[in-house]
C-alpha cells in the first residue's frame, strides 16, 4: 500500500498547487501496478492518504474524484525491533529476550538494596 501511496501522491503533488483539481479514475489507475489497477485499490489508497492527511478528497461523482494534496507522502519508518535484530530470533516470544524496562528496574531496586544494607551496618556499627 506505500508504493501505491506514494506513486498517487507523486501524481497529485506533481503540479505544485494546492488547490483542488479535478482527476478521472483512468488517471488516477495509470499510477498504479498493472497487477492492482482496479476501483477498490484506488479508493482505498486515496482513504489511506486521505486519513493521513496528505489529500483532502471533496468528491468522488462517478469517474471524477475532486482532490486537493495537502503535502507530499511520506512512507513510514520501519524500525527493527530488538528482538527482530537478535540472530537466534525466528520472530515467535523468545524467552531470553528481556525488555529494557525489566533490566531498569532490576538495577533501581539493586542499587536501592545496596543503599539500604549500607545504612543499616553503618547504624549498626555506629550503635556496637
Amino acid at each position: 500500500m506505500e508504493e501505491i501511496c506514494t506513486k498517487l501522491s507523486a501524481l497529485l503533488t506533481k503540479d505544485g498547487s494546492r488547490g483542488y483539481g479535478i482527476y478521472y479514475e483512468e488517471e488516477l489507475l495509470d499510477a498504479l501496478p498493472d497487477d492492482m489497477r482496479n476501483r477498490e485499490t484506488l479508493e482505498a489508497a486515496l482513504k489511506n492518504l486521505q486519513n493521513g492527511a496528505y489529500i483532502d478528497v471533496k468528491y468522488a461523482r462517478g469517474d471524477a474524484f475532486c482532490i486537493a494534496s495537502v503535502k507530499k507522502y511520506k512512507p513510514p519508518e520501519k524500525t527493527v525491533t530488538e528482538e527482530a535484530a537478535l540472530p537466534f530470533n525466528d520472530g515467535e516470544a523468545n524467552e531470553l529476550t528481556v525488555s529494557k524496562k525489566i533490566y531498569a528496574a532490576v538495577a533501581i531496586c539493586a542499587f536501592a538494596g545496596g543503599a539500604l544494607g549500607g545504612c543499616v551496618a553503618a547504624i549498626l556499627g555506629a550503635v556496637l
